[in-house]
């Protein structure tokens, strides 16, 4: 359980995703924690824990020691975790990422990308909501039916709607022609006091119009700059279409992303033991 106090230290030095408490417990589906400077979500079985440090800075000695800590404390059948560096352990090591930052002060937009967004604006108008509706459900949905996805990926995909109507700083911009259909949109995170999150982009497959997601890019990275942020975090590489369309908006990869999924060891006889002697 996070306690205002807590809440207010995350959100004055998040800048991950899985930093938002909001966020990381609806996709997570576990309860958040704050262990020193680490966040965690448990549930279920599964404690997922964030080793990106919010304050200090990064040293995997100390995220395996409070990491140890919090498996002690929770007894989880399974751990995911994620970190700059994990240290070497059994268990599966699903390659590495680079998240992506937007530096707001210094932006510089290129022509050629204000040429795609003035091109797009001939046809396309952005709005700002919180509202899930029928045409974002079957984007999602397509999206998901074109591709072969992990159980978990398409978990978190399907957890949209329920992360825009519980976290009150989630945000949809979308993007509609003139007769109102929507063809794309963007779900961002604005929770955090420096930074803005790139969630989720979704567009139609069917009705497409050159530029749809530079501008509501665009539109986020406006916003962003008038409630004060500093940066947009664009989120992982993913592939390079994804990772192509970051870098040509100025992106810069600031952070090594590791994920490792793995069973903790079993307590020993002794530990067992004692546990049973000790318990009430």
């Amino acid at each position: 359980m996070i306690n205002p106090s807590e809440e207010e230290f995350i959100k004055n030095y998040a800048y991950v995703p899985e930093h938002m408490p909001g966020y990381g417990s609806v996709m997570s589906g576990g309860e958040p924690f704050l262990l020193e400077d680490y966040l965690c979500y448990n549930g279920k079985g599964l404690l997922i824990f964030v080793g990106f440090p919010l304050k200090e800075t990064f040293d995997k000695n100390k995220v395996n020691e409070v990491l140890e800590v919090s498996v002690k404390r929770f007894k989880p059948d399974q751990v995911a975790l994620i970190a700059p560096v994990i240290s070497p352990r059994p268990g599966k090591l699903s390659g590495t990422d680079v998240y992506y930052k937007l530096d707001l002060v210094n932006l510089r937009i290129r022509s050629k990308l204000k040429n795609m967004i003035q091109r797009a604006l001939r046809e396309l108008e952005v709005e700002k909501s919180r509202e899930f509706k029928d045409g974002h459900r079957r984007l999602v949905a397509d999206f998901l039916n074109s591709r072969n996805l992990r159980e978990e990926t398409r978990a978190i995909f399907e957890r949209i709607p329920q992360y825009l109507s519980s976290v009150p700083t989630a945000w949809i911009f979308s993007a509609r022609d003139r007769a109102g259909n929507l063809l794309a949109f963007d779900v961002a995170e604005f929770g955090a006091i420096n930074y803005a999150f790139y969630l989720f982009n979704f567009k139609s497959r069917l009705h497409q119009v050159p530029g749809a997601s530079d501008l509501l890019l665009y539109s986020l990275i406006k916003d962003a700059g008038q409630q004060g942020k500093r940066y947009v975090n664009l989120g992982l590489g993913i592939n390079p279409g994804v990772a192509f369309f970051k870098k040509k908006w100025g992106g810069l990869p600031f952070l090594n992303h590791e994920f490792l999924l793995y069973r903790p060891s079993p307590p020993s006889i002794i530990d067992s033991l004692l546990q049973g002697f000790f318990r009430p």
